[in-house]
């Protein structure tokens, strides 16, 4: 049931492949959160849970849409409606929904997303001297973020970088950029890695990232480690179901899924190793978010010896994951008009890009306030459609799709292979949709597993240091 990509472009190699999708998967939420969530639930404790989650709801929902992808040889709605042909109105129906949702999420995650990776690309030319910065970074932060004008101008930048990529093909223009990106961030963190090493802080961030305290591991510990597998893997939207369409065999998949994840994991480690040896090594407090990156790190920078050096590859190191993740997400759209309309791939992404563009407008016009357009659309797309995503693309290899379908990615295994199946078909039609549930209920509010909550005046002022 192979679908054939001669006529859509494919991967040239399995390591243009593993780093197109890598570069999916690890974006401005792996230098700004993760890190973060480790360091304050845990640290290496919580890594283990987070290891365990993604066995448990990443690597199998990953498989998922790999295979999806692989078997079906088209966009996530191509590829489910050819897979669950044979359930008629059934499979038509959960066809139809998940891939325009996943269409969906793409295009409005990019709107915002490239609104904030625009920031990244201010703080660059900042850092380089070439743009104006304020007195502080946050007066900086303050100035392009307010500022619908240098938010629109940067994210034009960023979305014309995106384009370009994807009008090229998958081959000459994501194979390409990935195969270069990729390996430049990994250059760019071992540098900073080996800088911190001798200016300082290295020890106590790896401390801070690594020493298991099993004291901080709560209910709300395990959901968010469990939350953060679900959306670190770019899973949910669709990108690791085009992907996929662009290799023709099966053989590799779960070593695939399994390298995605490793190095979506060790660069977001080393990242947060990085990030907190600099904001130690300066007697700082840590924090996450936006302001970790774009008014604490900035500042902290100016004060090191070499901090223009340090504050432009840490930048880069920003646009890089960003300009990877954009590409997938940019691409999801491209594919669907492309299989499903018909539409070249040069007019296909200009549409979309197009149309992306003018709802990133409308996100960074108050792109700082809390009811602002940006905010809206994260909160919407990480809370209702992608969790909503993942849960309908499990439901679907794990109930729809045939045997032969659902285990072609184990059969190069051998016997090992089959009882990997196994598991995985029960993991992807008991486990991983439970679990997923369990991440949109606590989002919702509706699950609440604090096992001591804080009182008033605590909560008060916590809300009150939110970045």
């Amino acid at each position: 049931m192979s679908g054939s990509t001669s006529d859509r472009g494919a991967f040239g190699s399995q390591f243009g492949f593993v780093m197109a999708a890598a570069g999916s998967a690890v974006g401005l939420g792996n230098i700004w959160k993760f890190p973060y969530i480790t360091g304050e639930n845990g640290g290496g404790a919580f890594v283990l849970v987070y290891l365990a989650c993604i066995a448990l709801v990443g690597l199998p929902l990953m498989y998922a849409e790999l295979i999806v992808g692989r078997r079906g040889g088209s966009d996530v709605l191509g590829s489910l409606r050819k897979l669950t042909a044979e359930h008629g109105a059934l499979g038509n129906a959960l066809s139809w929904f998940t891939g325009l949702l996943a269409v969906t999420t793409g295009f409005l995650i990019l709107s915002f997303y490239s609104v904030v990776a625009g920031w990244a690309l201010h703080f660059l030319f900042v850092s380089l001297g070439v743009v104006p910065g304020g007195e502080t970074a946050a007066a900086t932060f303050t100035g392009v973020g307010g500022s619908f004008g240098w938010s629109a101008l940067w994210h034009t930048v960023f979305m014309l970088m995106v384009v370009g990529v994807v009008a090229v093909g998958v081959q000459g223009g994501i194979e390409w950029a990935c195969k270069r990106l990729m390996p430049a961030l990994f250059a760019i963190l071992v540098l900073l890695l080996v800088y911190v090493g001798v200016t300082g802080g290295l020890g106590e961030s790896l401390t801070f990232l690594f020493k298991p305290d099993f004291h901080k591991l709560t209910g709300e510990s395990v959901l968010e480690a469990l939350g953060h597998a679900f959306f670190t893997l770019s899973l949910g939207m669709g990108a690791m179901v085009t992907y996929g369409s662009y290799v023709g065999s099966d053989r590799h998949v779960v070593r695939d899924g399994v390298w995605i994840a490793l190095l979506d994991t060790v660069l977001a480690l080393m990242a947060g190793a990085v990030i907190f040896a600099v904001v130690f090594s300066q007697g700082a407090e840590p924090g996450a978010g936006p302001g970790l990156v774009f008014v604490t790190l900035p500042d902290l920078f100016a004060g090191m010896p070499g901090g223009t050096f340090v504050a432009v590859a840490f930048f880069l190191l920003l646009i890089f994951a960003a300009w990877s993740s954009g590409i997938s997400l940019l691409e999801v759209c491209v594919a669907w008009m492309h299989d499903q309309l018909g539409l070249p791939r040069r007019v296909a992404a200009a549409m979309m890009g197009f149309a992306i563009w003018l709802t990133g407008l409308a996100a960074a016009n108050g792109a700082l306030t809390d009811d602002g357009v940006l905010a809206v659309l994260d909160d919407v797309t990480t809370r209702y459609m992608l969790p909503g995503g993942g849960l309908l693309v499990a439901l679907a290899a794990g109930w729809l799709l045939t045997k032969e379908d659902r285990e072609a990615g184990f059969a190069s295994l051998g016997l090992w292979g089959a009882r990997l199946a196994s598991v995985w078909t029960v993991l992807i039609r008991f486990v991983t949709p439970a679990l997923i549930l369990l991440v949109v209920l606590a989002k919702l509010g509706i699950v609440d597993l604090s096992s001591d909550p804080p009182a008033e005046d605590d909560a008060a002022a916590a809300l009150e240091s939110r970045p």
